[in-house]
């Protein structure tokens, strides 16, 4: 297909995410608001809440995108997934030097001023202190339980995981098919029996559907499919049909992902399929109108390092001049402003000190080796 589900479509879905994101830990419920008295306008503090809460969604939206793009970068690589050992390795250092090169020049640009100029300091004393920075720095202490300097980056352990799972659940698909997702819903369902609480081990398993869905998805091109459908012979008539239909199924699921049963029987298949279905809602209705994809991409592409530092500015540095404010959006605009500023500045250092370039090249030189010791050619290193 022409028409598909591409790196700006997933740029303008990322947009979004990053919005939800900073609102949902902004305002998804009171202790958020670090004891201020915050106007949400026209909304009530419970039903703005129920709204922000929902935003949590985007968890899901990034760890779906992300398999979904690792999977199709592997489909224009390897056709039919053949994938041997070497490709599998080569495909893991890859990915891993990636993710740590985005993740540490916007980790040491918040936590350096934090430990210097703040008493802020959750790592604690001596070895503790070097154990749980490396940790940290790392990108592992989601898995491990070490101490984070803030609890949003247990994503980066989160990430991973899909990326380390993505290969072998390929590898799952290509001899089982869609039954690939039986062992994503036997596994976490024994691990954890309660996946709406917070804690390390619901973080690690509450989204974990959300890779073999971006691997199907992928492959069988299931949006650009569901796009394509038409239910009536006038475009714009057919259109106007599935914006009403698929809008009100939206608020039905969020809706049901509220309740008591979900939250008892459904709510680990609902945190995946929910955010999936609204990436779709997006795609269909969103991400072609211009501008507002131009707009809500380019918040896209600084998507991550706005992830990587909100937290810092809401609520290590900012806390007290953030939510003195009292309004809800204007709250919102002040760390998501500073946020982004701060993200120009990670470019422009990452720039500056050609940062990508080293990345590159480390990538490179690792993929080469890890080739030699599989005995396979060197040239398969840009998975």
């Amino acid at each position: 297909m022409t028409d598909v589900f591409s790196k700006k479509d997933t740029l303008t879905v990322k947009g979004v995410a990053i919005i939800f994101l900073v609102f949902y830990h902004c305002f998804s419920s009171v202790d958020r608001l670090c004891g201020y008295n915050v106007d949400f306008g026209l909304l009530s503090q419970k039903n703005a809440m129920y709204i922000f809460e929902s935003m949590n969604i985007c968890v899901g939206m990034f760890a779906f995108l992300s398999s979904y793009g690792l999977t199709r970068g592997i489909i224009q690589k390897y056709k039919s997934f053949d994938l041997n050992k070497n490709d599998i390795s080569v495909f893991l250092v890859k990915r891993t030097v990636s993710l740590l090169g985005s993740f540490f020049i916007p980790y040491i640009i918040c936590v350096v001023p934090t430990l210097l100029l703040t008493s802020y300091n959750p790592y604690g004393d001596g070895i503790g202190f070097v154990l749980n920075l490396a940790a940290d720095m790392f990108g592992i202490a989601g898995l491990i339980g070490s101490k984070m300097m803030i609890g949003t980056w247990w994503y980066m352990s989160f990430a991973f995981v899909i990326i380390f799972l993505v290969p072998f659940t390929i590898k799952l698909y290509k001899h089982f098919g869609i039954f690939c997702t039986v062992p994503f819903i036997l596994v976490p369902i024994l691990l954890n029996q309660d996946f709406f609480s917070a804690g390390g081990l619901q973080n690690m398993t509450r989204w974990l559907l959300t890779i073999p869905l971006g691997v199907i998805m992928a492959d069988l091109e299931i949006f650009e499919r569901l796009k394509k459908c038409s239910v009536t012979h006038n475009k714009y008539v057919s259109k106007l049909i599935k914006f009403v239909v698929l809008t009100v199924l939206l608020a039905a699921l969020v809706i049901f992902r509220r309740s008591d049963w979900c939250k008892s029987y459904f709510y680990y298949f609902i945190s995946s399929l929910l955010p999936v279905f609204f990436i779709y809602w997006l795609y269909e209705f969103i991400c072609g109108v211009p501008v507002i994809n131009h707009i809500l991409g380019f918040l896209g592409k600084h998507s991550s390092n706005i992830f990587f530092i909100h937290t810092f500015v809401r609520l290590v540095w900012f806390k007290d001049a953030a939510y003195s404010i009292g309004n809800c959006l204007a709250i919102f605009g002040f760390v998501f402003g500073i946020s982004l500023v701060l993200s120009f500045f990670v470019f422009f250092l990452q720039w500056f000190i050609r940062w990508n370039k080293f990345t590159k090249f480390l990538s490179d030189r690792l993929s080469k080796f890890q080739g030699r010791l599989y005995g396979g050619s060197e040239a398969a290193t840009d998975t």
